[in-house]
């Protein structure tokens, strides 16, 4: 059985964890999420009810997906440094953290590689790493959230707290 395994994991550890040409998301919350690709840098941006209300700024470096900034109402706050986001080849145990300033204060991330997991959502069934991830900033701002990534796809799927949301659809480009 260990040696069935065993080309699955390698795969999955090869993989990148986002898809190099980007894509839509559709998530069952109502939020759509367009994955836009630049040179080196990728755009994650939120839109609901056909309004874009966020954009995440993500590098995709060897080591895994870093968050550089957040655009919010038109301006963008980077993150100094970025934030270690997801790592390129999680294994189960894995943990790592960091900190940064974001607007004017000190925020800190930090998350753990749960396992590999069967997964079925709408969009259909993954193995995806399940990652625990907790935000914490120095105002006393906390928010864990346990997330389902998928590599060459991105998070299919999030609890935050009781709520569950998980993707229903995935266009490429």
């Amino acid at each position: 059985m260990r040696s069935l395994l065993f080309p699955l994991f390698l795969a999955l550890a090869l993989a990148q964890p986002l898809p190099p040409k980007g894509g839509r998301y559709i998530y069952s919350d109502g939020t759509l999420q367009e994955l836009l690709p630049g040179e080196g840098v990728y755009r994650l941006r939120y839109l609901k009810g056909g309004e874009a209300f966020r954009e995440d700024r993500l590098r995709l470096a060897l080591e895994g997906v870093h968050l550089l900034g957040v655009e919010l109402s038109g301006r963008y706050f980077p993150f100094d440094p970025p934030l270690f986001l997801y790592p390129h080849a999680p294994y189960p145990g894995q943990a790592y953290s960091g900190s940064a300033r974001f607007q004017g204060q000190k925020v800190a991330l930090s998350g753990r590689v749960e396992g590999l997991e069967g997964l079925r959502v709408a969009a259909g069934a993954y193995n995806a790493w399940r990652i625990r991830l907790a935000y914490t900033t120095e105002k006393g701002g906390t928010e864990l959230k346990e997330v389902y990534l998928v590599p060459g796809l991105g998070v299919v799927a999030f609890r935050v707290g009781r709520s569950w949301v998980e993707l229903l659809r995935f266009t490429p480009f």
